[in-house]
């Protein structure tokens, strides 16, 4: 029983067991040890034992508190310890419960910045709750992007952990420059999956204008990266194309000369003018014209 405590005193059996029947109290283990009679009684009628062998010459004493008595008298003492160690265990479950701190690692972490946003738009984030994050849904965004071939997301203590592997040809061959325009132009579209876009839908550029800079903001401090992404650009040209007679079949002949996908014809004029020995078609025309770098 963990609420018995051993207590000794100096009497004869037959007296002190005389005593404690009359006081109605249970003893339990006893044992007689010389001139003293050891024995344990329940820490409810501790008081009362005392009191029985009030006198002097019992030299009553307690040889060892109960295990309760004991616990009690250790927490008592060292109540700031306890108390740190409880804060401890419950900062603990907190930290082990919420996302404080996002890393991304591997051959692919030059990835960060779409890589982070995706696993913001799936849940995650600093002090929020990983419960509330969907791993599946962001591992197959991340798989999507360009060349990866990897992913793995795992929460380490309070670190959400997410791995990115791409391919290592690819790695090893992937441009590392800015992506430039090479043509002019109105911009329709721009998309920088990694990196920065230089440009905006609607900007006007011209040849060897920056789309997209290889490199990423991280507050106020700028770092290299790859550029990965692509740009639409809305281009406009004007062609001529000589034929010896206007027909259906020349006008066709004059389209193909365009050397442009006839879906990415976005609007066209035709005029025809007779000149020496036939016609001349001039066809103005806009077209969207697409760059991409490391989308490959």
């Amino acid at each position: 029983m963990t609420d018995l405590t051993r207590v000794s005193i100096t009497c004869t059996v037959e007296a002190a067991l005389k005593k404690l029947k009359k006081g109605q109290i249970a003893v339990f283990d006893v044992k007689k040890e010389g001139a003293s009679l050891i024995f344990s009684v329940n820490d409810k009628d501790l008081k009362k034992v005392f009191a029985i062998f009030d006198k002097p010459c019992y030299n009553i004493s307690v040889k060892r508190r109960s295990f309760i008595k004991r616990l009690s008298s250790f927490l008592c003492l060292r109540a700031g310890l306890v108390a740190g160690a409880a804060l401890f265990a419950v900062a603990a479950i907190i930290a082990n419960t919420f996302i404080l701190k996002i890393e991304v690692s591997g051959s692919g972490s030059y990835l960060e910045n779409e890589v982070r946003r995706i696993v913001l738009e799936e849940g995650a984030g600093e002090f929020k709750s990983y419960s509330s994050f969907n791993a599946s849904g962001a591992t197959g965004r991340i798989l999507s992007l360009p060349q990866v071939t990897f992913c793995n997301i795992e929460k380490r203590g309070s670190v959400l952990m997410v791995d990115v592997q791409v391919d290592e040809e690819f790695f090893g061959s992937a441009n590392r420059k800015n992506l430039l325009s090479d043509c002019s132009g109105t911009v329709r579209n721009i998309v920088a999956i990694c990196g920065t876009a230089a440009v905006k839908a609607g900007d006007t550029v011209g040849k060897g204008d920056a789309l997209i800079y290889a490199h990423t903001l991280a507050g106020e401090e700028t770092i290299s990266c790859l550029a990965a992404g692509y740009a639409e650009i809305e281009c406009a040209k004007t062609c001529e194309y000589f034929a010896t007679e206007e027909s259906e079949s020349s006008l066709k002949a004059a389209l193909a000369s365009l050397l442009v996908e006839e879906e990415n014809i976005l609007d066209r004029k035709v005029a025809v003018k007779p000149v020496d020995g036939g016609v001349m078609y001039v066809i103005d025309f806009t077209y969207l014209h697409r760059l991409s770098i490391n989308m490959e």
